[in-house]
């Protein structure tokens, strides 16, 4: 692990301090190339050797998103003032839990662009994410003497992730007053497109919750097809297959991740209204999915109340309440691309 970080650090380090000539337009096919490869092995990966002999000459690479940096690192030496391409390394190293590589590559997009509002704000969740507070309070003083409205925006969005995580989690089932939508987050199937454990851990608290409230609605959430098949479809079918009324479930299955059922289910909440969301998913990924919800929520300017129920998918409560640094640093990595600072700009949020 040490001799990969090295091996990329030393490439990246090499191609960020090469002469920053303009970009060459022979080279947009490479670039093309680079980027493609970059975002092909993020969603699906690929045969990482196939793409040492054919895409770069002379790398070690060890997995997927060793390829995706790589790729990324070059098309930056090969158009320089591309800042996308240095803000899509970055996010790759915060896919690899590199938070000190990451915030090396933000503060050289700085360098090169002092007003780079995005590369501020990433430095200060980074230090939420390792809960420095001092380099905390110094990132938010820098952000705000670039934009003091926008930057008091983002303090606001780390202050709610903590409190989120400092949260009871919830195991409860009630009955709640006024209108009611329930929102049950789907889970990757499994070969041939059967429901995994996690999944029908939340039906069953998901089952238990609508009967606790008759009149909600519920919106099952998990658009990712496996054999024809996507979670919210499966989702449906196993709820009325259990006396759930047909007529009480909303679909949601365009959502390939988190951050895609939290913006399609705001989207449907405009129009299917409520006092409360009942959140229900694992208490493993209930930090993030509180988080995200809550943002996006407030995007569309609804005032809807979140309420998390849990799925217990630890050993017991005492254990699903340690929140560990890798997940801090999915919380915050989301909640940057909810805000609208895209991971990799205009390719993927």
């Amino acid at each position: 692990m040490i001799q990969r970080s090295i091996c990329l650090l030393a490439l990246f380090t090499a191609l960020s301090t090469s002469p920053a000539l303009g970009f060459d337009q022979s080279n947009a096919g490479r670039i093309k190339e680079l980027v493609d490869t970059g975002m092909r092995y993020y969603w699906t990966g690929g045969d990482v050797k196939k793409a040492e002999s054919e895409v770069f000459k002379g790398i070690t690479l060890h997995g997927k998103y060793d390829v995706v940096e790589a790729a990324f690192a070059e098309a930056s030496k090969l158009a320089p003032e591309r800042m996308d391409f240095r803000y899509a390394i970055a996010s790759t190293q915060i896919l690899q839990k590199k938070l000190d590589e990451a915030a090396l590559t933000y503060q050289g997009i700085l360098e090169k662009n002092p007003n780079a509002f995005e590369a501020q704000a990433w430095l200060e969740a980074i230090a939420h994410i390792k809960q420095d507070k001092d380099s905390a309070e110094l990132a938010h003083t820098a952000l705000a003497g670039m934009d003091m409205d926008r930057a008091d925006a983002y303090r606001k969005r780390f202050l709610a992730a903590e409190k989120i995580m400092a949260n009871t989690l919830n195991f409860d089932v009630r009955t709640i007053t006024g209108k009611v939508v329930i929102l049950t987050l789907g889970y990757a199937l499994g070969d041939g497109g059967i429901m995994q454990q996690p999944l029908l851990d939340r039906l069953d608290v998901t089952l238990k919750a609508a009967l606790a409230n008759p009149e909600a609605m519920i919106l099952v959430s998990g658009g990712v097809p496996k054999s024809g098949v996507t979670e919210g479809d499966l989702m449906m079918k196993w709820l009325v297959e259990k006396g759930i009324d047909r007529g009480r479930i909303l679909i949601e299955d365009k959502s390939r991740d988190t951050i895609g059922n939290v913006l399609n289910a705001a989207t449907l909440l405009t129009r299917h209204q409520a006092d409360t969301v009942l959140l229900i998913t694992s208490s493993s990924h209930m930090r993030r999915a509180h988080t995200l919800l809550e943002e996006a929520l407030a995007q569309k300017d609804l005032r809807t109340v979140v309420t998390p129920l849990n799925a217990l998918d630890a050993d017991n409560a005492a254990e699903a309440a340690k929140v560990t640094e890798a997940e801090r640093m999915t919380i915050y990595r989301d909640l940057m691309r909810v805000s609208g600072i895209w991971a990799y700009p205009g390719l993927q949020q």
